[in-house]
Parts: C-alpha cells; structure tokens; sequence
C-alpha cells in the first residue's frame, strides 16, 4: 500500500498559536485469502477476507520561551475488508492474460487508536468515524496460468472508501497546562497498491 500524492492521500498541514502538525501517509500493507469461481475463460468472480494496515507519521514542532521543541509519531490503522470483484482477462499468450477488475469492499476497522510524541509534545487520537465502511476498488495487471504450478498474478490496485475512515484529534504539549488544540480531520484511507496473488493449481480439486 504506496502512498502517494493522488486518490486523497496527500499531506496533510496543520498549524495552531504555537505549533505547526504535519499528517503523512507511510507505506502499509495487506494479506489475505481470496476465492476465485471461474465463469468462462475471460470473466471470473473473486471473494475472500483480507487485513489491511494503514501507516501514518505525525511530525510537528513548537515554539515557546525555552525553545523550539521537535516531535514525531508514529500509528497504524487497521482494518479487515470482504472484497467482491468481477475481473475480465485480455487473452495475451498461451497462458498469459491481461487482467482487469473492478468491485467492492466491506471494510469493518478493529477499534481506536491513539499515540504519543517521542518526547510527548503530539497527542493524538483516532476514533472510528463508523464501525463498518464500503469502498470501490479497481486493479490492473498480468496472470499466469499453469494447471500444474498454479496461477500467479502481479498488479496494481486502487482502493477509495466512500467515506473517511476515521476522525483524528491532535494535541501539542509544549509546557504549561494549555496545549495547542487542532480542528479535528477527517481521515481518509485512500491509496495505491502493488499485487501479488497466488492461486493453488486445479489439480488439487480432482478427485482419486
């Protein structure tokens, strides 16, 4: 799961009385397990539950009567997803055939997060903006088939929820007892994927 400045997932530039936040997307990653069910050689439907973990890096600074003070933290989001995707293969070779894939996710998240600073100047907290999401995903790349070795696909993917996923509050702590408050943010979960997926080879659904 590769951030990047497209699909709603650039930075994001916060600043208060005292102190500035930036909020960045860092790479993630998912896993899981799909079932293909093959209709005809050019269109097959595909289902499975997949975990994704969503990485973000807070990084701020703040300025007072001792200072400037620098602080960075680090959190992850995570969810688990039921993709439906209806896929249409371009037959290219042999066994070689371009993929395309458009479908959609159930998303539920696992819970709340919070986090602290590295010396404790970032306060942050993100709550669940609703315990179960959908999103549109779309996929593009190669497969190969091979009735002994199996199939293997490699690709790329884009998945957009329809709405955020969570709401982030932040804080900065820098002395005193009243620390700079942040609007809260609505997060978004968009982003932009590279694929590899394995399926085991037909021979192991034959019979003795």
């Amino acid at each position: 799961m590769i951030p990047i400045n497209n699909f709603g997932v650039s930075s994001i530039e916060l600043s208060e009385n005292n102190s500035n936040i930036t909020l960045n997307n860092i790479i993630g990653y998912n896993f899981g397990m799909v079932f293909k069910s093959i209709f005809t050689k050019s269109f097959s439907l595909e289902s499975g539950i997949v975990f994704y973990q969503r990485n973000f890096r807070l990084t701020g600074s703040s300025s007072n009567l001792s200072g400037v003070l620098r602080d960075t933290s680090f959190f992850s989001y995570i969810s688990y997803g039921i993709p439906t995707q209806g896929i249409v293969y371009i037959q290219l070779g042999n066994n070689l055939f371009l993929r395309n894939s458009i479908g959609f996710n159930v998303d539920f998240y696992a819970s709340s997060v919070a986090s602290k600073g590295i010396y404790f100047g970032i306060d942050h907290l993100s709550e669940r903006a609703r315990w179960i999401n959908g999103s549109i995903t779309g996929s593009l790349g190669f497969e190969k088939r091979s009735d002994q070795l199996g199939t293997f696909y490699f690709g790329a993917e884009v998945n957009i929820p329809i709405s955020a996923i969570a709401v982030t509050k932040l804080k900065y702590n820098y002395g005193g007892n009243n620390p700079d408050r942040y609007e809260n943010q609505f997060l978004r979960g968009n982003y932009f994927g590279i694929q590899f997926k394995y399926y085991l080879p037909k021979d192991l659904e034959k019979t003795p």
